[in-house]
């Protein structure tokens, strides 16, 4: 475990550094069109297990004509650089401890205690651009998601077409997850890593959360969930100036 642990560290460290971010990610072909460009005209980000999946492909389904979108890359120098060349950005946000589990579910080689560490210094930098956003709470894009493409278009003067969450929308979205899922798996379903509800990541959740209560993760879960309510109250609305930011 600790060479995943050096690695997920060295991962954290470029991933708050957009100069790093950015050569290291481009001269991967599989993720050149997920990284934010000039062309991007919306960033959708989050802790991964915050809905990522679910907001992306709800947000291409409601629209009328295709949009470039920045996304899945779970790391803050998307939004930094997006908060630079403001550009509409949307961060997603799931309490800790389901967003931390459900991963480590996924990611069986992450431990508790790096998924709370990635929790906690994602949130921590995002935070510093938290006027050049609009934040989407896991309930809200799972059950309203179109109330939350309403604030991103007031936010940022966009006139994205809002998903209408009926109940057939929302089976057309798992489908198409559960499509491009076994697309990428040669047909096999994975239900432990599949990015929607499953019986089956609930069930192995409640094992974990034991863990949660060893002494040096009590205290960094504390720390995630204080982050969590934070984002919770009202940001003041303003674009961060470019020269606030440091890339």
């Amino acid at each position: 475990m600790m060479k995943d642990d050096k690695r997920e560290q060295v991962r954290r460290y470029v991933g708050e550094h957009p100069f790093l971010f950015f050569n290291f990610y481009k001269v991967r072909p599989r993720y050149r069109h997920l990284l934010v460009d000039r062309r991007t005209q919306l960033v959708i980000e989050g802790f991964p297990r915050s809905g990522n999946t679910f907001a992306v492909v709800a947000f291409e389904q409601a629209q009328h004509k295709p949009v470039r979108i920045a996304h899945h890359l779970h790391m803050p120098a998307q939004v930094m650089r997006a908060a630079r060349w403001r550009i509409p950005t949307l961060v997603l946000i799931r309490k800790p401890t389901d967003a931390v589990l459900s991963w480590v579910i996924r990611e069986p080689r992450i431990s508790i205690c790096e998924a709370l560490k990635h929790y906690v210094s994602f949130y921590e930098k995002v935070a510093e651009y938290r006027s050049a956003l609009v934040v989407g709470f896991f309930e809200e894009v799972t059950q309203d998601y179109g109330a939350v493409l309403e604030r991103v278009n007031e936010k940022f003067g966009t006139r994205f077409s809002p998903f209408d969450h009926s109940k057939d929308n929302v089976e057309g979205v798992f489908s198409h997850i559960e499509e491009r899922h076994r697309a990428s798996r040669g047909g096999w379903l994975d239900e432990e890593r599949i990015a929607r509800p499953s019986a089956v990541k609930a069930s192995m959740k409640d094992p974990l959360k034991k863990e949660l209560q060893a002494p040096h993760i009590k205290d960094l879960a504390a720390r995630a969930e204080a982050i969590y309510k934070d984002f919770a109250l009202p940001s003041t609305g303003e674009v961060v100036p470019h020269s606030t930011v440091n890339e």
